[in-house]
């Protein structure tokens, strides 16, 4: 009986021991903090250039955007405009010259997703430069990571 018992613990130790012998180079040395972002994560206006797809609550729509983040999409001829992207934070505004509006938006990352998700906002509508029009929410992913189905 008492064999077993040593046997079992010296098992328990080689198991641990095991497990403690595992790859630790990814863990931080005390003191110091993680600083990993996502790899998605667009850094700078020029990390922005590209094809994206916009879907809120009625479909989805293609933006094309230049280096500056700035560019048109079809819907009532629009264009989305960039002006800030800081630690995960994309903010700007868009204008659709077909029905007269205008606003702001704000997205935010998490994770390590290509999908940014966030909010928009009326700030004109027609001669109405404070409408009561609530907005909604939206993603944004680029084109370039959204997943083909094959039916």
């Amino acid at each position: 009986m008492q064999k077993s018992i040593v046997k079992m613990i010296l098992i328990v130790i080689s198991v641990v021991a095991a497990v403690g012998c595992a790859d630790l180079s990814h863990q931080i040395p005390q003191g110091e903090e993680s600083v990993q972002e996502s790899s998605y994560r667009p850094r700078q206006l020029q990390d922005l250039a590209g094809t994206w797809e916009y879907e809120d609550k009625t479909g989805a729509n293609i933006i094309m955007l230049n280096d500056e983040g700035k560019g048109p999409y079809e819907w009532e001829g629009g264009w989305f405009e960039t002006q800030e992207l800081k630690e995960g934070v994309w903010k700007g505004i868009w204008l659709q010259a077909g029905n007269d509006r205008e606003g702001g938006f704000e997205l935010k990352w998490s994770d390590d997703s290509p999908v940014a998700r966030g909010r928009w906002w009326y700030t004109r509508i027609g001669k109405d430069h404070n409408p009561l029009e609530p907005g909604g929410t939206f993603t944004m992913q680029p084109t370039s990571s959204l997943r083909i189905s094959v039916k």
